[in-house]
Order: C-alpha cells, then sequence, then structure tokens
C-alpha cells in the first residue's frame, strides 16, 4: 500500500504543479472573457474569494490563539524548559534554513 506524505521535495512540487494549473485556468478564463467567447463576472469571483481567504484567515488565528491559551492554561504542557526557549533553539533555527534553502 501505498503511504501518502508530503516531504520537503515532492510537497514543493506538488505546490508549484498546483499554482501553475490554477494559474493557467485563470488566464485561459480571461482569455475567453476577452475573446467574448465567456461572459465570466469577476466582481463576485473576487468577492468569493475574499470571503473564503478571511474565513481561512479567521480560522487559523483562532486555532492559534486557542492553542496560546492552552499553553497559558496548562504551562506544564510545554515541559520543563518552555516554549520560548525551545523554539529559540528548535524551531526559530530550522525556520531560517527552510527560509534560506528555499
Amino acid at each position: 500500500m501505498w503511504r501518502i506524505s508530503v516531504s520537503s521535495c515532492w510537497g514543493r512540487k506538488l505546490i508549484k504543479l498546483v499554482a501553475i494549473i490554477v494559474g493557467l485556468f485563470v488566464v485561459a478564463l480571461s482569455y475567453l472573457s476577452y475573446k467574448s467567447w465567456l461572459y465570466e463576472k469577476w466582481i463576485p469571483i473576487e468577492n468569493t474569494a475574499k470571503s473564503t481567504l478571511t474565513d481561512f484567515t479567521n480560522q487559523a488565528i483562532h486555532a492559534l490563539n486557542n492553542t496560546a491559551s492552552n499553553f497559558q492554561t496548562h504551562h506544564s504542557a510545554g515541559g520543563s524548559v518552555g516554549l520560548p526557549v525551545a523554539a529559540a533553539f528548535g524551531f526559530m533555527p530550522g525556520f531560517v534554513f527552510g527560509l534560506r534553502r528555499g
């Protein structure tokens, strides 16, 4: 049985492929609209995209706030070292290394 996981190499390739496909779809819609072969109502599409991104952002912020409040109320969950120290020595160097590596 195949195990589906997103490793760093395949994850990047998958994200690039999805971005290319979505971009080509938008270019094709724009071209068909320009040639008047297809009438596209761009304002409702833009409003739907904005509301979807706003909802996604609000849910992400809500999840982060819940996680932060759980760490504040249950401070032993972070370990004896504490979350800021662990983040400074573990997460941040890896994050910077990942940004530099691309």
